[in-house]
């Protein structure tokens, strides 16, 4: 999280359990990649959280450049791209699916384009009060940052699963939070509401694991 390695770490535990529950309730192949969505999330806030401890010893340099590099990885590489596959790959009906292939194309635009800026131009960070703040040189303009919501987003609200859907609620609302109060570092702080959101795949799988017991028990 921006504000601290303590809440970074914690936050990282705890999505690390239920990632951790979330794949032991899988069934099959194709459901792994979702319910392992919480472990990435939970590799995440660890990263953060060393910067946190690395910043003011190192500064932004050597070490402390590589993890921002890395953590920039996982939002704009990582997330527009294994959230849609994630959801396809779990969604049993043949629209939605192709309606969900759309998105999935749009986030590996937006991944590819993220990965050539990392390489190019790199990203900073620099601590504003008390937050991490990211940036880079080629920045991000509306149609951009309209792509990465649609990649991360869209594919929850296509699903034919109602716990999938109120998770994307959940998520889109931790963008509006993060965007309207948190403006300068909106993209940590989104994450940060991701990975604690992501929790909720474990209830997903539980559920769908409860009830297809229920039905093999009749």
């Amino acid at each position: 999280m921006c504000f601290s390695a303590p809440v970074s770490f914690a936050a990282s535990a705890f999505v690390a359990g239920a990632g951790a529950l979330a794949l032991r309730e899988t069934r099959t192949v194709t459901e792994r990649p979702f319910a392992g969505v919480p472990l990435l999330f939970a590799m995440q806030q660890f990263v953060e959280g060393v910067l946190w401890l690395l910043l003011p010893q190192i500064g932004t340099g050597g070490a402390s450049y590589l993890l921002v590099q890395v953590y920039a990885f996982f939002i704009g590489v990582i997330w527009p791209m294994v959230i849609p596959l994630g959801i396809l790959l779990i969604e049993p009906d043949r629209l939605r699916k192709r309606l969900m292939t759309g998105v999935l194309a749009i986030g590996v635009i937006v991944a590819i384009g993220t990965f050539i800026i990392i390489l190019r131009y790199g990203v900073e960070v620099t601590v504003v009060n008390h937050c991490l703040v990211y940036s880079n040189p080629f920045g991000g303009g509306l149609l951009v940052r309209s792509a990465y919501v649609i990649a991360t987003c869209a594919a929850y609200f296509l699903s034919s699963h109602r716990s999938v859907r109120w998770i994307g609620v959940a998520m889109l609302c931790g963008f509006g939070v993060a965007y309207s109060f948190y403006h300068l570092n909106w993209p940590s702080v989104w994450c940060f509401f991701a990975a604690l959101v992501s929790a909720l795949i474990y209830y997903h799988f539980r559920r769908a694991r409860m009830v297809a017991d229920a039905v093999t028990a009749q």
